[in-house]
């Protein structure tokens, strides 16, 4: 359900967060329609550079202003249109099977949802090219941030960092660690669920009506023509 100008106003000139914790930047501008739905928030990122975000990506969480990543918007949309395109034509092919659709109008409606199927796939390889991108940076940033990590502890069992600017440094790093681990685990699970369908096999294939069985009925036994009862003569010779 979309937000409301209502509810997020509030947070003009404050700064929003992304799932993981991160400052994203401060909300400069909110756009929303005649229905006072949210349709767009400014944001300014901190180094002067300025970015418009769809409402879609805004979310309020206690009293948090969250922005979803686009590839989490994005794959959250793809689940839901492909669940309900699977379980139409499920329901389809069970239909059109016991003959509760003619079928002029059950291959027009398949039709409809193998097209919706078909563009779903090429949705399907566009977030999986961009979550293989974020993992890519993900453990780059990780990697670095360990790096850092490391160098600051030998620095400081030199003596040449002192205490309180290595700690200060150690509890920003421990942060980032933590937020980037979050965020790569939900990129990695939803990657492995776009991996398990199989983006080579077509919709379900198409059912053919099959007659229902009737139920054979007893077969009564046969009975042989009756006979009239036969008369035996014995003849006595004298």
């Amino acid at each position: 359900m979309p937000i409301t100008l209502e509810q997020v106003r509030r947070f003009l000139g404050r700064t929003l967060q992304d799932p993981y914790g991160r400052a994203f930047g401060k909300v400069v501008g909110i756009s929303a329609n005649l229905r006072d739905e949210v349709t767009g928030v400014g944001i300014e990122e901190g180094n002067g550079e300025f970015l418009q975000c769809p409402g879609d990506r805004v979310t309020i969480t206690g009293d948090s202003l969250i922005l979803a990543p686009a590839w989490k918007v994005e794959a959250e949309e793809f689940r839901k249109e492909f669940d309900i395109v699977t379980r139409r034509l499920r329901a389809l092919d069970e239909l059109f099977s016991v003959g509760d659709i003619q079928k002029d109008v059950y291959e027009d409606l398949r039709k409809q949802h193998e097209d919706a199927i078909n563009e779903l796939k090429g949705k399907r390889k566009e977030i999986i090219d961009t979550l293989s991108q974020r993992t890519s940076t993900l453990n780059t940033q990780l990697r670095q941030l360990q790096t850092h990590l490391a160098g600051n502890k030998m620095l400081h069992a030199s003596g040449e960092f002192d205490d309180m600017n290595y700690k200060a440094a150690s509890d920003a790093i421990d942060s980032g660690l933590v937020r980037a681990m979050a965020e790569k685990k939900d990129v990695e699970s939803i990657y492995g669920y776009l991996q398990k369908l199989d983006a080579t096999q077509g919709p379900p294939a198409a059912q053919q009506p099959q007659p229902i069985p009737q139920t054979p009925q007893p077969t009564p036994p046969t009975t042989s023509p009756s006979r009239d009862p036969v008369l035996v003569l014995h003849v006595r010779e004298t």
